[in-house]
């Protein structure tokens, strides 16, 4: 594999990465030149960048280190585009852009990347070892690699929710134990919803890392797992209920399992075996870590972690402040989104205010948002922050994989005893109802001033928890996943059947009815249920389940839009409506059924919003979209204006008639 130099750059060395289970072949090498060229940086990143265009791209699915190669060029891209005092100074000798560390920016990616490659590495270890189909193919976790102090460094490319809240674990462990009790091959565990990710479904597992006898850092990973014990009703009205609470406890001691602990946990949940086995995947993923982490100080000759933990965190903050002063404006932006209500059919509302301030800092306020719910949809304060960062980071510097640095600019105020900072009791097993709606808030209020960094209102997703018994009298629990539609961006359409804001992975047919006393009878897109819009938005689907079983099946749903709609921007039309359906009759958006054998649930998603007037959509797409069933005669009509005779052909008269004249022009010139 070969790059070809910059003029006048001096001989390239190579510095060979070994990554094991690199994309699901053991031993692969990557390969990165890097010019000794210290007084020519910019070229020494263009040999860099160059050298990953010509590597192969991933499969759309792999959770690889190269599925990171696009990250890696626009890091390396915006390292360099930082001012000088950003990046440290020249010396008189004509040496490169040095930190603190004497690390320059080249020095800081690779290392950087090597360390989200050992993260990925061991994200594949739990998709490949983990006994739950949320796990495993839902893909609902996330890897995670701090410093010594607890600040974050690195993580994979998993679920938004899983990232921004950790520091809270790493720093609770710090508090409670200190380092003077924790020791090499200690294991820690907890579900706090108000240290975690916002429900007990979702565990945090540990590991201090080791070097030398020191410590040097932790590795975490936070996952769904698909039962914790609880009541099996959504009408829980205090998280007591709802299950298996564990605070911060040692898991392993000094490499050995705390026996109490495990037979605890086993004890309360009805699948012991299979929670187990997703655990101890977790730990397998936590000890590889210990292993890459041990041989990149080695490699490298440090000590600890710090050096490169300083650089990262550092220039990150300094990028993100850049970025937030170049992207939003001075002063206050508001805006106050409707979500789905589940006592009543009344909406909730979430309201934000979001200042800019001169530092490059950002204030993100809840006030005015609803009240904590009496059933379990409120939100900690973990899960607020958590798409509060996740959202700023899209607008303002989606390249930069996500670090404490990213974090600290970003200021959260959310009231307390509102659903999205609910006091403790309060029961929040369905947490995603609410949350999963922040970004969308956020966008809004800066829709105006970041136009071509908007995505449109998305149709979510819905969640069903499934309990019951095999034909052996053995409890079984999966929890699948089905996505509604992406709203549509600012130049291009939204993806149907996509996740957003969770970046979970639908659950495949095949996993669901192997795992499920269930058969899928239909899964098939919605017409007309993506906004409509100069771009847009996703198709939500309909599925089809019909029980198998002569033993009931218990199944909570949580469709998150079945009363408001996925709202369109700029002009755009909103998402269709998603619905529930048992037997003929409709049932509310979150709600437990109690399948029999023959007993067929319906389940619609619904379709993201659209993108600008859809007067402007070009009539080839108008006439794809009818061709494809996805749009039909009718929605041509009344929302494109494109009118059309009973053979398919456009009326043009009609058109004319119905669209804006500037409009109508440039479309008709567009006609196949």
């Amino acid at each position: 594999m070969k790059a070809g130099r910059p003029s006048g750059a001096a001989p390239a060395s190579i510095l060979r990465l070994e990554t094991p289970g690199f994309g699901a072949k053991p031993g692969v090498v990557v390969f990165i030149i890097r010019y000794r060229l210290r007084s020519d940086p910019q070229g020494a990143c263009t040999a860099l960048a160059g050298l990953l265009t010509s590597m192969p791209r991933p499969s759309k699915t792999a959770r690889s280190p190269i599925a990171n190669r696009h990250t890696l060029m626009q890091s390396i891209r915006l390292l360099n585009s930082l001012p000088t005092s950003m990046m440290g100074s020249r010396s008189s000798k004509g040496k490169a852009f040095m930190g603190r560390s004497g690390m320059d920016a080249v020095d800081i990616e690779i290392q950087w990347q090597r360390l989200i490659s050992f993260l990925s590495e061991a994200a594949l270890t739990i998709v490949k070892t983990s006994f739950s189909k949320i796990v495993s193919e839902g893909g609902d976790f996330g890897c995670l690699l701090y410093d010594r102090e607890g600040r974050m460094i690195a993580q994979d490319t998993g679920v938004s929710s899983k990232l921004a809240p950790s520091p809270r674990t790493v720093t609770a462990i710090l508090q409670r134990f200190g380092t003077n009790d924790i020791s090499e091959g200690d294991v820690f565990i907890t579900n706090d919803p108000w240290l975690c990710c916002g429900h007990l479904y979702d565990i945090s597992v540990i590991k201090p890392l080791f070097h030398c006898g020191r410590l040097v850092g932790f590795a975490e990973t936070m996952a769904h797992v698909p039962d914790i014990g609880g009541s099996l009703s959504s009408d829980a009205r205090e998280v007591f209920e709802e299950g298996l609470s564990l605070p911060v406890v040692h898991l392993l001691r000094g490499g050995h399992d705390v026996p109490e602990v495990w037979a605890l946990i086993r004890a309360n949940v009805r699948v012991p075996d299979q929670l187990e086995g997703d655990i101890r995947a977790f730990i397998a993923a936590l000890y590889l870590d210990q292993r890459r982490v041990t041989a990149f100080l080695e490699d490298n000759g440090l000590e600890d972690l710090q050096p490169i933990a300083d650089e990262i965190i550092t220039r990150s903050e300094a990028a993100m402040r850049a970025g937030l002063l170049a992207t939003i404006p001075a002063g206050k932006h508001r805006n106050t989104i409707l979500l789905d209500g589940v006592e009543t059919d009344e909406p909730l509302s979430i309201s934000v205010s979001i200042e800019r301030h001169e530092d490059g800092s950002v204030t993100v306020d809840y006030d005015g948002t609803g009240p904590q719910s009496a059933v379990g949809i409120n939100c900690t304060e973990a899960y607020t922050e958590a798409w509060t960062a996740y959202a700023i980071r899209c607008i303002v510097a989606p390249h930069i994989p996500y670090n404490a640095g990213l974090l600290s600019p970003v200021r959260l105020k959310a009231p307390s005893g509102t659903f999205l900072n609910a006091r403790h009791p309060a029961p929040v097993r369905m947490k995603s109802s609410t949350g999963n709606f922040i970004p969308a808030a956020i966008f809004g209020a800066l829709a105006e001033v970041a136009p071509d960094r908007m995505i449109a209102e998305s149709g979510i997703k819905c969640v069903i928890r499934c309990f019951g018994t095999d034909a052996q009298g053995r409890n079984i629990a999966e929890t699948p996943h089905f996505m509604g539609g992406l709203g549509a961006r600012s130049s291009k359409d939204g993806v149907s059947c996509m996740s957003f804001p969770a970046a979970g992975a639908e659950t495949p047919v095949e996993m669901l009815e192997n795992s499920l006393p269930l058969t899928v009878t239909h899964k098939s897109l919605i017409s007309d249920s993506g906004g409509a819009g100069r771009y847009r938005g996703g198709l939500g689907q309909s599925i089809g389940l019909r029980c198998e079983s002569d033993r009931p099946l218990s199944v909570l749903v949580q469709n998150i839009k079945v009363h408001t709609l996925a709202a369109g921007y700029a002009g755009g039309g909103a998402g269709g409506q998603g619905y529930n359906r048992l037997g003929g009759r409709t049932l509310p958006g979150k709600t437990q059924v109690r399948l029999s054998l023959g007993d067929e649930l319906e389940i619609g998603l619904s379709g993201g919003g659209g993108m600008s007037d859809p007067h402007r959509r070009p009539l080839a797409e108008v006439l794809a979209d009818v061709a494809e069933g996805w749009v039909s005669r009718e929605a041509a009509t009344t929302h494109y204006g494109v009118a059309l005779h009973p053979d398919g052909t456009v009326d043009e008269i009609e058109t004319l008639r119905l669209r804006e004249p500037a409009a109508a022009s440039a479309v008709l010139l567009e006609r196949v």
